[in-house]
Order: structure tokens, then sequence, then C-alpha cells
């Protein structure tokens, strides 16, 4: 497996691995008339349009030898929405086939050392509370911080909660992920 940085020619692969995801995922816990609004056409526009704003968050996919994505995370400043956090991992998805072989850790250590070398010291991150990779993140070392009602759009009645896990130390949070050191590979052919 190889872990880069996401270029926009990804989109395709990152909608489908997030698509595929919230399927699996979410299944048990949101409506399937919800569930059913996520299209791989209209989340790859939504990852092109993403990179077209240049956000500057740190979006990392890992691949196969053969090119094929496998999983991806998002890593975000995201100061003032839970003090003393400083930075979010807002999205980290790994292909049902890949799962269960460490590349999420792999992907968690990869985004965590990356929002580190930008000068960040912490991490939170959102969940469904009834999300099964609860006890990942607890046993990653994960510490639960907050709760709230979950935003949904209001066509839709869901009385789901999110619940907030928080690293206030970046460096021991990629102590605990660094079952293999991943390497980040540097790509630069946006073409």
């Amino acid at each position: 497996m190889i872990i880069r940085p996401a270029i926009p020619q990804d989109s395709p692969g990152i909608a489908r691995i997030q698509v595929d995801s919230y399927l699996a995922a979410y299944a048990p816990i949101l409506p399937a008339e919800y569930l059913g609004h996520f299209k791989v056409a209209e989340q790859e526009q939504d990852w092109r349009d993403w990179f077209a704003a240049g956000s500057g968050e740190i979006l990392l996919v890992a691949s196969t030898n053969d090119g094929e994505l496998a999983g991806y995370a998002l890593g975000k400043q995201n100061p003032g929405e839970i003090p003393p956090y400083e930075t979010e991992l807002g999205a980290l998805h790994v292909r049902r086939e890949n799962q269960r072989r460490g590349l999420g850790r792999q992907l968690f250590s990869a985004v965590s050392r990356a929002l580190l070398s930008h000068g960040s010291r912490s991490l939170f991150l959102w969940t469904l509370d009834r999300n099964p990779a609860r006890t990942w993140y607890e046993k990653l070392g994960g510490q639960l911080i907050a709760e709230k009602a979950w935003e949904n759009n209001a066509e839709f009645e869901v009385n789901v909660f999110e619940v907030g896990y928080g690293w206030p130390d970046l460096q021991e949070l990629i102590k605990k992920t660094k079952l293999i050191q991943p390497e980040i590979v540097e790509r630069n052919d946006e073409t």
C-alpha cells in the first residue's frame, strides 16, 4: 500500500469508497431512504469541487500497487469547535475488503503526522453514537469529550446523536497508531 496526498483524479475512487462505507456502516443506524440519497456521481462531484476550492485541508489516500484506492483520510483545521482541540479528523474510510488489515490505523497515523507537521498539537473527531468504530477509537486512546444531536436534513426524522473523541496530544496518538510507519509518498503529477 502507498499512502499519498490525494489528487483531483482520485475523486471517483474516493466517492466510491465513501458511498460504500456509508451504506455498510450506517445501514443499521440511518433510514434507507436517507442513505439512498448518497450517489457516487454526486459525491464524486463534491470531491471535484473540494479540490477546486483549495481548502488547505489534508486529504490522504491509500492505493494498492496497481493504483486502486483502498481508503482515505481527511484532516482539517477546526479551531474553536471543541477547545482546546485544534484539528479534526473529518473522514476515515477503508474499502470493506481492505478492512482489518491495519490500513485504517496507517491512514489515521499518516493524517495525524501530517497535521502535526503543520503545527497542530491535538485532534478530535465526530462519529455517530451507534457506530461500531467507537470501540476502535477508544482502543487508540480517544477520550469521549462531547455529544450532540446529529444535524441532518429536516426531510428525514432521525434521532441520532454524535459523539466526539479527542486526543489532546498528537504525538502520543501517533505512537499508538504506529504499528507500521506509513510512508507518505509525495506526488507532483497533478495531470
